[in-house]
């Protein structure tokens, strides 16, 4: 497992960029932060779990050359403000998601990281001013995590106990293994996971009510879509993205080589301009 650990590790963006931050308010008062850099059309990146602004530093400043980027934290992360219910509602991530495109005049492309795919697919099915749809490894029908599993989360949080929270949601949630959450662990990376934590049970209920693939919303997406996926990942996570490729009337794959669940961002720089733009 080292040497698939490896393959991914090497592909971690965290870079906190110097560019001043803009707000945005959502459709129930709380506050969204976003970096805006770049001229052209606007693209819009969503983070996944324990994503924020700085996980997409180099993403951006790839996409910026030929886009104005947004590059927005999700609610409760970074900048963001956040607004406590009984439940979480993926319908307030895209409330956010839809004030961020807004922003930017609309419509825009998106960008959506891992469970990122799971906010952008319902906000494209339900009509939100999206111009073209990118995603990187949506875990539509993933694994189940263990039985409990929530309910220990949400009692290790309870506890402050952060660290061994953010590395069981590593392991169940994200699907590292053993290998690769050690390396998050002595990487620089790790305070800001930490500090994301609260939100990691917002990914949670996200991966656990879309556990298959939600044929009906891709049905209902009609603009240009491509679903990215890496050719190290593991194989039902290629299947899935074929799957929802095929479930989109304009969706199209492209598998990425050498790279695992961690997206090497000049090459998805480099293939999402080329999409953008086409």
């Amino acid at each position: 497992m080292a040497d698939r650990a490896d393959a991914n590790m090497e592909h971690i963006d965290f870079e906190v960029r110097d560019i001043p931050l803009e707000t945005v308010t959502s459709a129930d008062g709380t506050t969204i932060a976003y970096q805006k850099s770049g001229t052209g059309p606007p693209v819009v990146i969503v983070g996944g779990g324990l994503n924020e602004k700085a996980m997409h530093a180099e993403l951006a400043e790839g996409l910026s050359a030929n886009f104005t980027v947004y590059n927005y934290d999700r609610r409760g992360r970074g900048g963001s403000g956040d607004t406590v219910a009984d439940r979480y509602s993926v319908d307030r991530e895209i409330e956010d998601l839809a004030a961020v495109i807004a922003a930017t005049g609309g419509p825009s492309h998106v960008f959506a990281n891992c469970t990122g795919g799971m906010i952008a697919v319902p906000a494209a099915a339900r009509g939100v001013p999206i111009a073209k749809l990118a995603m990187y490894e949506p875990p539509f029908g993933g694994p189940k995590v263990p039985e409990g599993y929530l309910e220990e989360l949400t009692t290790l949080l309870a506890a402050d106990n952060r660290t061994e929270a953010v590395a069981m949601f590593l392991k169940w949630d994200a699907l590292f293994t053993d290998d690769e959450v050690a390396f998050f662990q002595t990487h620089p990376i790790w305070p800001a996971f930490e500090s994301m934590a609260p939100t990691m049970v917002y990914d949670s209920i996200l991966s656990e009510d879309a556990d298959a693939l939600p044929t009906e919303q891709l049905a209902a997406i009609t603009v240009p879509s491509l679903v990215l996926c890496g050719n190290d990942s593991i194989a039902w996570m290629i299947e899935t993205c074929r799957a929802l490729a095929d479930a989109m009337p304009q969706g199209q794959l492209v598998s990425m080589a050498s790279t695992g669940h961690l997206m090497d961002d000049t090459l998805g720089a480099e293939i999402l301009t080329s999409f953008f733009l086409e």
